[in-house]
């Protein structure tokens, strides 16, 4: 399957309309007075257990604690029995977070929703984030359960790694590294709003200060404490700088106006003009990551089965080539 496309979406809903002003003029001036230090991130860290206390469990589901290659985190089965090509199919879930915060919790309802789309097993992981480890050490537990999956998934050849922001970034550093080390591909990479670039400095400033909520100056200041250590990233520190022919079929989004979309637009660039198969959504009118709003704004849920229904598309070509 070959798919370069680049699509525009001008709709936007109310909903989303009213979030994207609440986060504008809320959250954007709260992060960027939030401390930095220990203190400030293990508040932050305090919302997966808040969110965790204050929702119910999902009643469209099955969700089971679960662990890959020592890794803890979340397996989230849909009953309703679906048969088509995802149905052997595996999905890994990393939630984003700019890998200090968030966690199974926060993404259970966008998760619950990829199950219920894809019919397919999903695996949210709660991989170590700062201060425990930096960056290096986050994509050491992403490559750990992803190699411990391999074991274990119904077929290996099937699995779908996906994320949102820091949690894009860790799926494409799945897809670079297992290419690197010689080990089975994932059959597609899904990335909402992945981060794709640790250097989001070297953009336009003018730019970057239009996105809805994430304050560039507040990302700044966190950055040191993403390489804090010796330790060095695997592959490519940033995956939008890897060679485009290591990575699967790739599905990404970004709003109009985000952090993200700029290294969205030259990975999508890049994996086209090596003749790799890349679709990509570019939203008017959302916030950075809104498919982790599942159910509550549309253009989440049209998102979400859009990626869905990319991954059934790539599976499908790959069933094809096998009995070509």
């Amino acid at each position: 399957m070959r798919t370069n496309a680049v699509i525009w979406h001008d709709r936007s809903s109310k909903i989303a309309l009213i979030i994207l002003w609440v986060a504008r003029i809320l959250f954007k001036p709260l992060l960027s007075l939030w401390p930095s230090n220990d203190f400030g991130i293990a508040l932050l860290g305090r919302l997966s257990w808040l969110v965790d206390k204050l929702t119910r469990p999902p009643r469209a589901v099955h969700v089971t604690q679960t662990e890959l290659g020592g890794v803890p985190g979340e397996r989230i089965i849909s009953p309703k029995p679906v048969d088509d090509p995802l149905e052997a199919a595996t999905i890994l879930y990393f939630h984003g977070g700019g890998f200090i915060f968030c966690g199974p919790s926060t993404h259970r309802q966008l998760c619950v929703q990829l199950a219920l789309d894809s019919g397919a097993p999903v695996y949210s992981m709660d991989y170590r984030q700062v201060p425990a480890v930096p960056i290096a050490g986050s994509v050491q537990d992403a490559m750990n359960a992803y190699v411990a999956l391999l074991e274990v998934a119904e077929d290996p050849t099937r699995i779908v790694v996906g994320g949102d922001s820091a949690g894009g970034y860790l799926a494409a550093k799945v897809a670079e590294i297992a290419a690197r080390r010689g080990i089975q591909r994932p059959a597609a990479v899904i990335g909402y709003s992945p981060l794709l670039n640790l250097d989001l400095e070297t953009h336009d400033p003018a730019y970057m200060a239009k996105d809805a909520y994430l304050p560039i100056k507040a990302l700044g200041k966190i950055r040191p404490r993403w390489f804090a250590g010796e330790e060095a990233i695997e592959g490519e520190m940033n995956p939008v700088d890897a060679d485009p022919s290591l990575f699967p079929p790739m599905f990404m989004c970004a709003a109009e106006y985000e952090l993200t979309r700029p290294d969205v637009e030259i990975m999508t660039e890049r994996l086209a003009s090596a003749g790799r198969s890349v679709e990509t959504h570019l939203w008017r009118g959302q916030i950075h990551a809104w498919p982790v709003l599942a159910r509550a704004i549309p253009e989440a849920m049209e998102l979400i089965g859009s990626s869905t229904r990319f991954a059934r598309r790539v599976v499908t070509a790959v069933d094809d080539d096998k009995s070509a």
